[in-house]
Formats: C-alpha cells, structure tokens, sequence
C-alpha cells in the first residue's frame, strides 16, 4: 500500500467519522439549505427586476451568513454531543434552525411580493402570508415582540 492510499483512507475515515457524528441533525441541515437557496433565489430575482445588477460581495456576504450559521449549529450540536446532552441540543439546533426559518421565510415573501405586478391576486396572496408572518406570528413568539421593538431596526430590516 502506497502513502498516497494510506493518505485517502485516512481522509475517508476522517470525513465519515464526522458524517455519522452529525447524523442526527441532517434533516434540519437540508432544510436550511433549501431555505437559503430560496432566499437567494428570491432576492436576486427582487434585485434584478428593480434595476439592480448582480454584485458578487452582496452574494459573498450572504454565503458568508450562510456558512457562519452552519458553523454555529454545528459547533452547538457538537458540545451538547461530548456533554452527553445529545437529545437537548437537538432540540436547541431544532429552536434554532425555526428562528431562522421564520426570519428568511419573512425575507423571501417580502421579496416574492415586491417580484409581483401591484394589484393582482397574488400580490394580494403574497400581501396577506407576508402580513401573516410579519404580525401575528410576533404576538406568538415569546420576546420577539420585545426584541424588535427594543432593536434599533428599520422596519425592512425587522423582517
């Protein structure tokens, strides 16, 4: 056996070692990914029917987001893992990745309205899921209310 076999196994083991080790929060990884992959979708099409052009540091930025909040679910699924806390951090990832879920699902119906032609029946749709999201889901999420009031926010950068 060469060094360059030896060098491939070892990689190999390395990488689904680590696979098996995130096993149980793969589900809300492919998730986050298709969230993200809509957000991007949407707002670049937004951006592109108001006259804006594509800007690569805008997209770095978001990918940049994307991966910071893998790393960090990740990173919390590892310590509650050799805490021996396994089914409390999943839950914790589980809290997480519904947070996000909301703020992003609330980015893309803003964008999904703003691609819309005013005065449509669904623009009129995509106003009341997007009213939906943005009011009445904060009455029902505990400090959300307090936290974007307390925020120095405008309001498109609340939603």
């Amino acid at each position: 056996m060469n060094y360059l076999e030896q060098f491939k196994f070892v990689i190999c083991s390395l990488i689904s070692g680590m696979l098996s080790l995130f096993f149980p929060m793969r589900d809300f990884m492919f998730s986050m990914l298709i969230v993200f992959g809509v957000n991007y979708v949407f707002g670049l099409v937004a951006g592109l029917k108001h006259g804006e052009k594509w800007d690569f540091k805008k997209s770095m930025v978001f990918f940049y987001h994307c991966a910071l909040f893998f790393v960090m679910t990740s990173a919390i699924f590892i310590t509650g893992y050799f805490l021996h806390a396994g089914d409390e951090t999943l839950g914790v990832v589980k809290a997480l990745c519904g947070v996000a879920i909301w703020f992003y699902s609330t980015n893309i119906v803003r964008n999904w309205k703003i691609m819309l032609i005013p005065d449509t029946p669904m623009y009129r749709v995509a106003g009341f899921v997007y009213y939906v999201l943005t009011l009445k889901a904060v009455d029902k999420i505990p400090f959300l209310k307090d936290y974007l009031k307390s925020s120095n926010l405008t309001e498109d950068e609340k939603v």
